[in-house]
C-alpha cells in the first residue's frame, strides 16, 4: 500500500495503516460514539465543501453523480475547476475547450450549476490563475491556447529558463519544484487576459462564487520576466538578478531582497484587487476566496502570497490555507496559527483526504471545530468517492446532520431567506 504525501514522495505503508483497515477502525469509533451528538452535528451555519477535479466534468453522467453525492454526503458547496490548465470546462469565447471534453454541445458548467441549485449545493468556479499549462513536454493542441498565442506572457527563472518556449532545452520543470508553465504576474497584460476570463463566467453563470488557486509563484527563482525586470528596474534602479548575486554590503542586500520580496508580493496582490473590484462591479454577492499555502512566512518569501493581507482587507471573502501535512498534530498546529493572524473574513480549513487514511480526515475535521474554524475543504471529490466507506464516514460522523453555508454580512445575499445587512 502505497500513499503520495505532499511533498509528492510515495511512502509505503503497514498493514495496520492501510486504507481499509483505517476505514474500520474509523467505523468503529463512530459506532462507539467517540464523535458526540454535538459534534457529528457540527454547527447549523458551517462551509462544507469538496474540490471538484476538472476531469470530472467531462460527461453528464459524472456531473449528476457529483451532486448526488454531495447531497447524500451533506456537503453545502462544490468548488468546481473551469480553468485547470489554460483551458475552459465551461463555454468560453476567450480560453478554448478543455481537451478531453466531448462535443461542443456540453456545458459542465451550466449543468453543474442547474443540478447543485436544485438541492441548494453553492456552486464556486475554481480557477488555476497562473499555472497555465501541463504537461511540459508537450504543447497544447488548441493554437488558441496562450502559450501559443502569447509565450513572452510567461515566466522566467533566474537561471534563464522561459517557461513560454515551445522547446524547454531538455529542462524537467517537475524536477526543480514547479508544476507546470505559469504566466508572469508582472505583465499587465497577464491580468487583462485573466479578469476578461473571470468576466466572462461571471458574466454568463449564475455561480456563488470564484475560487482562485495558484494565485502566486511556484517559489522564490520566479520570476525574471524581461517585462517585469524592465519594470522593477525603472522604479528601483537595479536589476532583479542582483538580488540573487552575493553582496559586500550586507545591508544593501538585506533591503535589496526585501524590495524584491515586495515587488513580487504586489504584482499577485494587484491582480487580487482587480479581481475583487471586479465582481463589486458586476455582481457584489460573489464571494471570492483562494487556496493559499499554510505557512504565512514560506507564502510570502517563497510564493509571494500576501493572503493575510487579502483576508484581512477583506479583498477576498474566505481563505483556504491547504493543511496538507497529513498528520492531525501538525495540522492542529498549523490552524491556531492561522486563525492568530485572521482578523477579518472566514477562516476555512483545507483538508487533504487523499494523503492519509480515513480516521485522519475526520479528527482533522473535529479538530478545526474546537478551534473554531467555520467550514472545511476537502481535496478532493475524486479521493473520496474512490475509498471504499469515506463518504459513509462522513455521513455517519461530523455530516450526520445537514447545515447551511455560513452568513457573510459584508455581502449582498442573492437569496430572499439569506438576506442580511451589510
Amino acid at each position: 500500500m502505497n500513499i503520495r504525501g505532499q511533498s509528492g514522495h510515495t511512502v509505503g505503508l503497514p498493514y495496520f495503516l492501510n486504507r481499509p483497515f483505517w476505514c474500520w477502525v474509523a467505523l468503529a469509533l463512530l459506532a462507539g460514539g467517540v464523535f458526540s451528538d454535538s459534534q457529528a452535528a457540527g454547527s447549523d451555519r458551517e462551509f462544507r465543501a469538496m474540490w471538484v477535479v476538472r476531469h470530472t466534468l467531462t460527461s453528464p453522467e459524472k456531473i449528476l453523480e457529483v451532486v448526488k453525492t454531495a447531497r447524500e454526503a451533506k456537503f453545502n458547496a462544490l468548488l468546481v475547476q473551469v480553468r485547470g490548465r489554460g483551458d475552459a470546462y465551461y463555454r468560453s469565447s476567450i480560453i478554448p475547450r478543455g481537451e478531453d471534453l466531448p462535443e461542443e454541445a456540453f456545458d459542465p458548467l451550466e449543468l453543474m450549476i442547474r443540478q447543485a441549485r436544485k438541492v441548494g449545493i453553492e456552486v464556486h468556479a475554481w480557477i488555476n490563475i497562473f499555472l497555465t499549462w501541463y504537461p511540459t513536454n508537450r504543447m497544447p493542441t488548441s493554437y488558441r491556447h496562450i502559450l501559443h498565442q502569447h509565450p513572452e506572457w510567461f515566466m522566467t527563472s533566474a537561471d534563464g529558463i522561459q517557461m513560454g518556449r515551445a522547446d524547454l532545452g531538455g529542462v524537467d520543470l517537475v524536477s526543480r519544484g514547479v508544476e507546470g508553465r505559469y504566466l508572469s504576474p508582472g505583465v499587465p497584460e497577464v491580468h487583462e487576459h485573466l479578469l476578461k476570463m473571470i468576466e466572462e463566467i461571471v458574466r454568463r453563470y449564475d455561480i456563488d462564487g470564484i475560487h482562485l488557486d495558484y494565485i502566486r509563484y511556484p517559489n522564490f527563482l520566479y520570476d525574471f520576466n524581461t517585462v517585469s525586470r524592465s519594470k522593477f528596474k525603472k522604479r528601483y534602479g537595479f536589476d532583479a538578478p542582483d538580488v540573487l548575486a552575493s553582496d559586500e554590503n550586507q545591508e544593501r542586500g538585506d533591503q535589496r531582497r526585501k524590495l524584491w520580496d515586495r515587488w513580487r508580493t504586489d504584482q499577485v496582490n494587484l491582480l487580487v484587487e482587480e479581481i475583487h473590484r471586479l465582481l463589486l462591479r458586476l455582481n457584489p454577492s460573489i464571494k471570492l476566496s483562494a487556496a493559499v499555502k499554510p505557512d504565512l512566512l514560506r507564502a510570502y518569501h517563497q510564493h509571494g502570497q500576501d493572503w493575510i493581507r487579502w483576508i484581512n482587507t477583506q479583498t477576498i471573502d474566505f481563505v483556504v490555507p491547504m493543511f496538507y501535512a497529513g498528520s492531525t498534530e501538525s495540522i492542529v498546529g498549523q490552524i491556531s496559527e492561522a486563525r492568530k493572524y485572521v482578523k477579518k473574513g472566514h477562516l476555512y480549513a483545507g483538508i487533504g483526504d487523499w494523503n492519509q487514511p480515513p480516521v485522519e480526515t475526520l479528527a482533522q475535521i473535529e479538530q478545526a471545530r474546537r478551534l473554531g474554524i467555520k467550514g472545511v475543504v476537502l481535496f478532493s471529490y475524486e479521493s473520496l468517492s474512490k475509498r471504499p466507506g469515506g463518504l459513509k464516514l462522513l455521513q455517519d460522523g461530523p455530516f450526520l446532520r445537514p447545515s447551511r453555508t455560513p452568513l457573510m454580512r459584508w455581502k449582498e445575499w442573492r437569496h430572499g431567506a439569506e438576506t442580511e445587512a451589510r
